[in-house]
């Protein structure tokens, strides 16, 4: 059963609840440091976030005191704050999901992700240290370990790892204690980027094309029916969807005339993300206005599913693992699906530092992993090209990934795009580098203060090389 979503305080108690579950299964967290580091937010009032962010002070926020409690026998966790209980249970390797109950089991039949050994072309990222020889290839050393430190630094920034690559070679690598390259943390939005690289996995295997339209039977006949895939990967779908959190839109906002936002309720609400983003109406004319909305990504691996499997879920759940992860060694990635078996890819996967790294470099390198053709070369071009006709000046966006030609972050080049996540994970790819730099935290670690930080340490860093 759906959490209702015209009953704000009981998603927004849910949506922390799984981000708490994921955070012990995936990362092993305590679950109260998890709530007080990724989530609390979510289960406080509108006014004590807007107060938060305002102040620049959780205090408001960490004043909350949920009572937990795991129910191992069920592999479910339950929140309970103000007299109200939410529930999240993990499904195998589909990771979390909200449930309404302990008891509620998936619909659908919960897959064996297979995590292959990585049998293509090696690359230094298989190795488990850094190279000592960094400076060997004329790099500066002390600049690059400065960036380092820098982004280290600050505790209340709540980084957990760094990791640089030059020309593919690892030239830098940090984790917080206890993490390590082995550890899975939370992406976020990053995981819109990974839904458009999926798109161009399908699109080199002749399943779907950029500029078809028709693509849902559910929108034949009506206006919906005009939109085409390269809307919904500019997210310019134009699709009427309540809530973003892009750029320009208010935070500490989480509803609007008493619902839950739908950009979020599909993450809190327990709901079939997808017929819930199918059924959504248009608001603007296809690829005219370019918003930050998570139905556009949902609905691109809706596409994928009927388009690569004819439907089937099950079958679906291990298809970007075979297809991309496997291909490229980044097996480490959980990508969490809602009790319905939908990939809720918009704002809920856990990967390695190095998971992300290598999909970095897959970009930098055009699609291409050793003789293989992975994406096709214009559709990885395509990505990186900001969607003039559907976003304006200063908020340069591509397929799925932020693009730098509006220097949307002043000290990285022109040419830079970004896979991007709350909290400021990031995936920054800059071709004229050949560079790509990770960085991953807790969503509360984020404010300008983090964002005046990495933009020194990328100036460093792109000093060095």
């Amino acid at each position: 059963m759906a959490i209702p979503q015209n009953d704000p305080d009981l998603c927004g108690l849910s949506w922390a609840t799984k981000v708490c579950a994921s955070g012990l299964f995936h990362t092993y967290r305590n679950p109260l440091q998890t709530f007080y580091e990724s989530c609390n937010w979510m289960a406080a009032s509108d006014e004590i976030v807007r107060q938060a962010i305002q102040e620049g002070d959780p205090v408001g926020l960490m004043s909350l005191q949920p009572d937990i409690e795991l129910h191992e026998g069920k592999s479910c966790l339950s929140l309970t704050l103000n007299g109200r209980t939410a529930y999240a249970r993990k499904f195998g390797d589909q990771g979390v999901a909200v449930v309404s109950s302990v008891d509620d089991e998936p619909a659908f039949v919960p897959q064996e992700v297979p995590r292959d050994t990585y049998t293509g072309i090696k690359t230094p990222l298989d190795q488990v240290d850094v190279s000592a020889e960094a400076g060997a290839s004329g790099l500066e050393v002390a600049a690059i370990q400065a960036a380092e430190d820098l982004v280290f630094e600050n505790p209340r920034h709540m980084t957990n790892a760094f990791v640089v690559l030059h020309k593919g070679e690892l030239i830098s690598e940090r984790y917080l204690d206890p993490f390590d390259a082995e550890t899975r943390f939370e992406s976020w939005s990053m995981g819109k980027s990974l839904a458009a690289t999926l798109f161009g996995v399908a699109l080199q295997q002749g399943h779907v094309e950029l500029d078809s339209s028709d693509l849902f039977a559910d929108w034949s006949g009506d206006e919906r029916a005009n939109i085409r895939a390269r809307d919904l990967l500019n997210m310019a779908s134009g699709l009427h969807f309540t809530g973003s959190y892009g750029r320009t839109e208010d935070s500490s906002r989480k509803q609007e005339g008493g619902n839950f936002l739908d950009h979020i309720y599909v993450y809190a609400g327990g709901v079939n993300s997808h017929e819930f983003c199918l059924k959504k109406p248009l608001e603007d004319p296809p690829g005219t206005s370019g918003r930050y909305r998570n139905c556009d990504p949902l609905l691109t691996m809706g596409l994928l599913r009927e388009r690569a499997c004819g439907g089937d879920i099950e079958a679906f759940l291990t298809w970007p693992y075979e297809q991309l992860l496997n291909q490229i060694g980044a097996n480490g990635m959980i990508l969490e699906t809602d009790r319905h078996g939908h990939f809720l890819i918009s704002g809920h996967d856990y990967g390695r530092a190095r998971d992300w790294a290598r999909l970095g470099q897959l970009h930098l390198q055009r699609g291409a992993w050793g003789s293989e053709q992975i994406i096709p070369e214009h559709y990885a071009d395509f990505m990186r090209t900001p969607a003039r006709h559907a976003w304006p000046k200063g908020h340069a966006y591509g397929g799925f990934c932020y693009v730098n030609s509006d220097k949307i972050m002043p000290t990285l080049p022109e040419d830079a795009f970004i896979m991007s996540g709350g909290g400021r994970q990031r995936v920054v790819m800059v071709p004229s580098l050949d560079l790509v730099i990770v960085r991953l935290g807790h969503i509360n670690g984020q404010g300008k203060s983090l964002e005046d930080t990495l933009n020194k340490a990328y100036a460093l860093i792109c000093g060095a090389v």
